[in-house]
């Protein structure tokens, strides 16, 4: 399982009952795509069957998270942020309350934090696989970080980090069975761009001594495997670093790159894993230049590049359990953008060979599917 990094962006929006999501027209067809196919993975995890599984949906405007079959029929919905995925529970953080929601609806408080920590995505707050702890940064006016440790029976402050540079701090990151993650984040970021995304360099962190060492060379994190692997990159040069927790670096590339688009041409977003862990989906530039496409990109983490998977203009949410990817259609904003049809826009769910599709729903501004249980 990838642990920590972005989770991205787009769409939202699930009814006001337990039945109202329905599947629209008029997309809610097979297409062909032109695109050369993927191989499926031949390990893939055990899976739910496709009527026990609940696609996860962050609404970012209420916000609420809301679980839904794949016939778009909602199930669940409990208020507050996404903040990941750990032992099949979604978690949540709804204000200083840390809640688990089941596939079945059921939401348990884990337990209530401390403090309010800045909100920076899933991550925010890393709870520990077997879900009896978990661990936040609060931070001060001099980006001081205050790593602190909490449980059902109590929270108290483990670590104080001075910031390293003065416009820095250790933000959590993951927690797994190899241990626990930090990454520097920078401070008074801005900019826009149709890949942009933050990734910060990475940290090892020992909760028994509150020593935080960096990663070295830097790693910037887009995630952590379960067995210590680490997925590193700069967006704008084209390809992922796979590095082993043997010491062994396997460069993939993501990008077509070398057209006169320049930064969009080396850049790419929304990477998201396999749940076994063993490939990688991620979007790119798929126009050739001065235009820029959106376009959903795949890749054995064995390899050393990616090959396009669907048609232009969609984005990668989430990889299922079959094969199956979960993916938004989206015609790109900027001036420099290609030709692409805007009625399209909504959350689709992609054959493991990515040569059909079907609609899930046209979601509304402000929420996107962001996993599965």
């Amino acid at each position: 399982m990838l642990v920590g990094g972005t989770v991205a962006f787009l769409l939202a929006g699930c009814g006001s009952s337990g039945s109202d999501l329905v599947p629209q027209s008029p997309a809610a067809t097979s297409s062909p795509s032109s695109a050369p196919s993927a191989t499926a993975s031949s390990s893939q995890a055990p899976s739910p069957a496709a009527a026990d599984l609940r696609l996860v949906i962050q609404d970012y405007a209420v916000p609420e998270v809301r679980l839904a079959r794949l016939d778009a029929t909602r199930t669940a919905v409990v208020k507050g942020q996404f903040d990941g995925i750990v032992a099949g529970k979604v978690i949540v953080l709804d204000g200083r309350a840390l809640e688990s929601l089941s596939s079945d609806g059921k939401v348990k408080v884990l337990g209530q934090l401390a403090a309010s920590p800045n909100w920076f995505g899933p991550g925010t707050v890393v709870v520990k696989p077997d879900l009896s702890q978990w661990m936040y940064t609060i931070t001060d006016d001099a980006w001081t970080s205050r790593i602190h440790l909490g449980s059902a029976t109590g929270d108290h402050v483990i670590a104080t980090i001075p910031s390293p540079d003065g416009n820095a701090f250790y933000q959590t990151f993951a927690w797994n069975g190899t241990g626990v993650y930090l990454v520097k984040e920078a401070t008074g970021l801005g900019g826009a761009g149709p890949f942009l995304e933050y990734h910060f360099a990475l940290a090892t962190f020992n909760p028994s001594t509150g020593k935080v060492v960096d990663v070295a060379p830097e790693c910037r994190a887009y995630g952590v495997l379960d067995d210590g692997t680490q997925i590193c990159g700069l967006f704008n040069q084209g390809y992922l670093e796979v590095r082993s927790p043997s010491g062994q670096t396997r460069k993939v590339q993501l990008t077509i790159g070398g057209g006169a688009g320049g930064y969009d041409d080396w850049a790419y977003s929304h990477v998201t894993l396999s749940p076994d862990g063993k490939r990688l989906i991620a979007a790119r530039n798929g126009a050739k230049d001065p235009l820029v496409n959106y376009q959903m990109a795949v890749a054995d983490l064995t390899a050393s590049s990616a090959t396009a998977f669907g048609p232009l203009d969609f984005l990668p949410d989430t990889w299922l359990p079959d094969g199956r990817v979960v993916a938004d259609h989206e015609c790109e904003q900027f001036p420099d953008a290609g030709p692409c049809d805007a009625t399209l826009n909504g959350t689709y769910i992609f054959s493991a060979d990515g040569k059909s599709h079907s609609l899930f729903y046209k979601l509304k501004q402000g929420s996107t599917v962001v996993g599965y249980v």
